[in-house]
């Protein structure tokens, strides 16, 4: 019991932290970009652009506020109920779905505060060497982004139906096994001496 509310107290912290990054990452570019709007990093790589995205993450469903409101939070209450109420689930599988949670709240905040969502992070390289036009993202983008791809990779590579299982589940699982472990001894006994006997 105690480890699992060390872990609880770990993934809020991270949870924490990831928010406040997405955050002041794009309160920083904000007031820094407010004059110029843009700002080359890398030429023809990567750049700083100010946008106002009244979309989801990369700008898709534009105009869509009441939807794209209602869903993050949809979405963050569904992880915290999963992570609470099945505590034995793979990290990585935890550490992808607290990203995601992270993302959507980070982005959930600008629509709530302003009306839209802030983005800066102009992949220009997309442009250069692949003909792709990219919309503009920002921090919380790259968080679910990330978030997204760790549950594909533990959904192809990882998943097993136990993951979920309760903690009193799990417990008859482990006393099962033991009873067939416990059972199976006895017969591997009377055939070792069934060998020497024979011998």
């Amino acid at each position: 019991m105690k480890k699992s509310y060390i872990r609880y107290i770990l993934e809020v912290v991270f949870f924490a932290l990831l928010v406040a990054i997405d955050l002041l990452t794009k309160q920083i570019v904000f007031d820094l970009l407010e004059d110029t709007y843009s700002y080359v990093v890398l030429d023809k790589i990567f750049s700083l652009q100010l946008a106002r995205n009244t979309g989801a993450s990369f700008s898709i469903l534009p105009g869509q506020i009441t939807f794209l409101t209602i869903m993050p939070i949809i979405a963050i209450a569904g992880i915290a109920a999963l992570l609470i109420v099945r505590p034995n689930t793979p990290t990585n599988l935890r550490i992808g779905a607290i990203m995601i949670a992270a993302g959507a709240l980070g982005n959930l905040v600008d629509r709530l505060a302003f009306g839209y969502v802030r983005d800066f992070i102009d992949y220009v390289f997309l442009d250069t060497f692949f003909g792709i036009d990219f919309a503009i993202g920002n921090v919380a983008d790259l968080f679910l982004l990330m978030g997204v791809v760790m549950l594909i990779v533990y959904i192809i590579f990882e998943f097993q139906d136990k993951d979920f299982y309760s903690k009193k589940k799990l417990a008859k699982l482990a006393e099962e096994q033991a009873q067939l472990i416990q059972a199976s001894e006895p017969q591997e006994a009377q055939v070792e001496e069934s060998a020497k006997d024979g011998e």
